[in-house]
């Protein structure tokens, strides 16, 4: 699944996947040109940390791009 958030004319995509080379997940957060991978061994804690990402991204102002229909 891949989200797109905003701020002030600047984009950051935040990917959240099944890992490619080991089990587990990962969320890979890209912005200014860089991205950045991070991997978590289960489900729970791959949760914990998207909502804690979340949260941490309004807080600097971001906001989703597209938040679907209500």
């Amino acid at each position: 699944m891949i989200w797109v958030f905003h701020r002030y004319g600047k984009y950051l995509s935040c990917e959240v996947r099944t890992s490619f080379e080991n089990e587990g997940f990962e969320i890979l957060i890209a912005k200014d040109g860089e991205t950045n991978c991070e991997w978590y061994p289960d489900q729970e804690q791959i949760e914990r940390r998207w909502d804690d990402l979340t949260r941490e991204l309004r807080q600097e102002g971001w906001g989703e791009l597209y938040d679907g229909p209500d």
